[in-house]
């Protein structure tokens, strides 16, 4: 046996052994009696992989000496923990210890959708959903594409938390990683981005937490407490400022009608009046002099700023130190290669997917939605089939919940054919859930983005059986994007529309031909794939920059395939590679980036790698960052210079 089938094999036996560990654990719970590890240890069994005699051979799960057993059994129930499970110990009567989880701290109660309703929740998932992690292999036969929101196995206990009223432990990097305890309140998703917002536990105080700055699994902590409207209604009203005390600020700046056009339709409340020489005067409220800066770096030259006089002395300071700074030692640069996908979900989405199809699910089928090899999916699939952990101290493995039935065509040429798998439960009480907490926090989500262009029933009364399970535990802060319906509306008709579109920092708007051909989210933002017939490519288009379409005609030419499958996150997968040093206070800007990579450095900044394929955003999204930020790349390191040179000349 070759290095190659050695490192297979382990992985293998670690995936059988993590998957058994954790069901046998789920059916101690129903069966009362928790299991202690010197019973696990002794008596659970797996299949031996690679396969070393004629027929199937089981050999305990742990072997080895008692040290590394131990080792081994404390590292699987961590990595139980982190898909979102809890793990009781109890004490039993003997005073030795016993492990049990309760399904509920994973899975929520079964949800059955009507027809209708899981014909919306497929379109919702393709328009905003959270990728090949999330849900979307469970509802959509095709494979799933890019995510557009980012995802998180936290979401499973916080959403537990929330419906439960059950206080939270968490560790989080803010200046510095350290444990919060809060009272979950509510999840709002702003402009893309997930935020707990959680009363401080023993101090009142609400505060809202990023899921992507969390640095552990939270734990659910015992107990309630309790919570009056007026304390969800403040919640609800929590926004991510940057100070603690916002206070409103009114800015008027001069542009041009195009890009006046925009802001008005950005900001509904905005006020606009035509000046000389085809100048437009645009008044706009922000609730703190942070946010209205940050409007108007973002529009960098396309805006004059005319008042007030304190925002542009302030801004002036700003710009002088734009990506100025001490750059660390590049050896103290060194990131963590990627993680790899984990065994125990990856096993864990290929069963609930089984268990959510009534007609069972070919090997072809699975391999299609989970992006797999046919190869891989019979390896985990045949090994789930045969499962039957502890099986002589269980009566056998009838009654156990992970019972696939394989049914094959072909018995002969078992290895090649395209086998069907199937859950066979003995009553509909048994039926377990194929879904976990964090996947009804991503239908929710999804329904309630798709709700901007579907004017479908259905979709309501999705969102009202999930929000009865878990409760109304999320708020979406939509984006006004006037024109998406219509997009939607083209896509569907399969037309080609001519818009006026005002692409990256243009000031005028120019007239494109496309013919969509699909819509998704990302980071807060609309985009639009579609074939350019002027340009004669295809081009990705954000909806917010669609100023007008102008008209409209049937599609009646066939055109060349869209080469590029990921177009969503192709700014992730493309470009040149950059690493930024940055403030705690400024990682919201890189954070949304695509493929980003994080590394906590030793003088409690943050450094951040991703990929650039147009130096222009480099600059402006240093000009935002301004003095908490600072390019270590060598090639990079005047990014944003001339761009803050510009605007501070014209202040």
């Amino acid at each position: 046996m070759g290095p190659v089938s050695n490192i297979r094999g382990g992985i293998e036996q670690s995936r059988e052994r993590l998957v058994a560990l954790v069901l046998l654990l789920q059916r101690a719970w129903s069966d009362g009696r928790p299991l202690t590890q010197e019973e696990i240890i002794r008596e659970l069994k797996v299949d031996e992989y690679p396969v070393s005699s004629k027929g199937p051979k089981k050999i305990r799960a742990y072997e080895g000496n008692e040290g590394a057993v131990r080792q081994k059994f404390e590292r699987d129930k961590a990595r139980i923990r982190d898909l979102g499970f809890e793990i009781e110990t109890v004490t039993l009567p003997d005073d030795s210890i016993g492990y049990r989880v309760d399904p509920a701290s994973g899975y929520a109660p079964v949800i059955h959708f009507d027809g209708a309703e899981q014909r919306v929740v497929q379109l919702s998932l393709r328009f905003c959903g959270f990728g090949s992690s999330g849900a979307f292999s469970v509802f959509n036969e095709t494979p799933a594409s890019e995510g557009g929101l980012e995802f998180s196995a936290y979401y499973t206990p916080v959403v537990r938390a929330l419906r439960m009223r059950r206080a939270l432990r968490f560790g989080y990097q803010s200046s510095t990683n350290k444990d919060r305890e809060v009272e979950p309140l509510v999840i709002d998703v702003l402009n893309g981005i997930s935020y707990l917002v959680a009363r401080v536990r023993g101090s009142g105080e609400i505060k809202g937490y990023r899921f992507s700055r969390m640095t552990s699994m939270p734990e659910v902590l015992a107990g309630t407490f309790e919570v009056d409207d007026e304390v969800l209604e403040l919640a609800r009203a929590w926004r991510a400022e940057f100070q603690k005390t916002p206070t409103p600020i009114d800015v008027v700046v001069t542009t041009n009608a195009n890009y006046a056009d925009l802001l008005v339709r950005q900001y509904p409340a905005a006020l606009a009046a035509t000046k000389k020489e085809g100048k437009v005067e645009v008044g706009i409220s922000f609730q703190s002099p942070r946010t209205a800066m940050r409007f108007v770096l973002e529009a960098a030259e396309r805006v004059r700023l005319q008042s007030p006089k304190s925002l542009r002395v302030e801004m002036a300071e700003w710009l002088k130190a734009v990506n100025k700074g001490k750059v660390p030692a590049q050896d103290s640069l060194k990131f963590s290669a990627p993680t790899s996908s984990d065994v125990l979900g990856e096993t864990l989405q290929l069963l609930h997917a089984v268990y959510l199809s009534e007609d069972g699910l070919r090997i072809s089928e699975l391999a299609t939605r989970f992006n797999l090899s046919r190869e891989h999916v019979r390896l985990i699939m045949d090994r789930l089939s045969s499962l039957e952990p502890m099986a002589e101290s269980n009566d056998g493995s009838g009654l156990f919940p992970a019972h696939v039935i394989k049914d094959c065509e072909d018995w002969d040429h078992e290895e090649t054919d395209d086998s069907t798998y199937r859950a066979d439960f003995i009553d509909e009480f048994d039926e377990p859930s194929a879904l976990m907490w964090r996947d009804l926090f991503e239908l929710n989500i999804a329904l309630r983005e798709a709700s901007r262009v579907y004017t479908d029933p259905a979709i309501y009364s999705a969102i009202a059986k999930i929000e009865e399970v878990a409760r109304d535990f999320v708020q979406v802060e939509l984006a006004n994007e006037t024109l998406l319906s219509q997009v939607q509306a083209a896509l569907d008709r399969h037309e080609q529309i001519t818009i006026l579109y005002s692409p990256g920092s243009a000031d005028e708007a120019g007239v494109r031909s496309v013919e969509p051909r699909e819509i998704k989210v990302l980071n807060g933002r609309t985009y639009m794939r579609a074939y350019c017939t002027t340009r004669k490519a295809w081009r990705t288009f954000r909806i917010d920059r669609i100023n007008e379409i102008v008209a409209r005609s049937p599609v009646l030419d066939v055109r060349p395939p869209d080469e590029v499958v990921n177009w969503l996150t192709q700014v992730g997968e493309e470009g040149e590679e950059v690493v930024v040093v940055v403030e705690a206070y400024a990682r919201y800007l890189f954070e949304p980036l695509p493929s980003s990579q994080w590394l906590a450095l030793a003088d409690g900044r943050h450094a951040v790698r991703f990929r650039v394929s147009d130096k222009s955003f480099l600059d402006h999204l240093m000009v935002l960052a301004g003095p908490g930020a600072i390019v270590a790349t060598e090639k990079f390191a005047s990014s944003g210079h001339e761009l803050a040179r510009r605007i501070a000349a014209s202040l």
